[in-house]
């Protein structure tokens, strides 16, 4: 599948130029002309890279970055800087803010593309991407969380499980099924966004994602994730299913079951430094709290108060 780049450039005749050259060469390209629009498709898209103005009006290139850094859909992805300048130190922030690579303006066309291959190779390479949530996977949550516990960083981590989704798969099949999953990877994502501080999200596999939030957030956070898949779950169930408030299915000895609609359970662990002696010791801790919310009835939360 070809990788896909979004342009966003104000000059029309270099954004067309741009479009051109990487359709040329084999690039799926869509191209936007500020940065309040670039930010606003990167919500509804996924891309493999974005290569961006640095000098916009309005909403700068720069302002363009932070907003992608910080939201975790896009925290990862690969962004190459065009710009008509050559200050070292403005290029220096940016590339310690995260930014891949950067191309000066009158740019060449070939070395441009090799940038740009090299900046899609690394991607694709260092992604460990779920292809249907389009969250990142194990090894890229394993590497979060080992980073984190390394820097000695106080952060919360938020164990989400979809209660009843088996059942839900095994009766509507899979297509619906991935329709839940790749619908609650984006009211993660969609939550997320609306809050403040540094967050990650992870799809561990199945019906299972992380979140890592501020401490502070966590419960606030875990509010907003039940209340909002208690408010759109329900559509994703026929009518007659959704008024009875229940699916109907026979088990294996042929008994009609009366199964509830899916919920969801979060476990809430808050991680200090020295606390856990790795990545798989803190999600175990957390996997164990969501635990004791599922015990309680419908969509819950619940907290590892404990300090150690």
């Amino acid at each position: 599948m070809a990788a896909r780049v979004l342009v966003v450039e104000d000059d029309e005749a270099t954004r067309g130029a741009l479009h051109a050259l990487l359709d040329d060469a084999g690039y799926v390209c869509d191209e936007v002309g500020d940065g309040e629009r670039a930010v606003a498709v990167m919500r509804d898209a996924r891309f493999d890279l974005v290569l961006l103005d640095l000098g916009l009006p309005g909403m700068s290139g720069a302002e363009v970055h932070r907003q992608l850094r910080q939201d975790p859909r896009t925290r990862f992805l690969p962004i190459v800087f065009l710009t008509a300048h050559s200050d070292r130190q403005t290029k220096l922030a940016e590339l310690e803010a995260g930014a891949e690579d950067f191309i000066t303006k009158p740019y060449d066309a070939d070395e441009l593309l090799a940038r740009v291959g090299a900046a899609v190779r690394r991607w694709s390479g260092m992604r460990n991407v779920n292809p249907l949530s389009g969250l990142p996977g194990n090894a890229t949550i394993t590497e979060e969380l080992e980073t984190r516990l390394a820097r000695g960083e106080h952060f919360a981590l938020l164990y989400v499980d979809i209660d009843r989704f088996k059942e839900f798969n095994d009766h509507y099949g899979f297509a619906r099924g991935d329709l839940m999953i790749s619908s609650v990877a984006q009211l993660l994502a969609e939550v997320s966004w609306g809050m403040e501080g540094e967050r990650f999200l992870g799809h561990i596999g199945g019906d299972d994602f992380v979140v890592l939030a501020p401490s502070k957030e966590a419960e606030t956070l875990a509010a907003c994730i039940t209340r909002r898949f208690d408010e759109t779950a329900p559509s994703l169930y026929d009518e007659e299913d959704r008024r009875r408030g229940s699916l109907e299915a026979r088990d294996r000895r042929g008994v009609l079951r009366r199964i509830p609609l899916a919920s969801i359970s979060i476990g809430i662990v808050n991680v200090s430094p020295g606390r856990f002696d790795g990545a798989i010791a803190a999600a175990r801790a957390a996997a164990e709290v969501k635990e004791v919310a599922k015990r309680q009835p419908g969509s819950s939360w619940a907290v590892d108060r404990r300090k150690s």
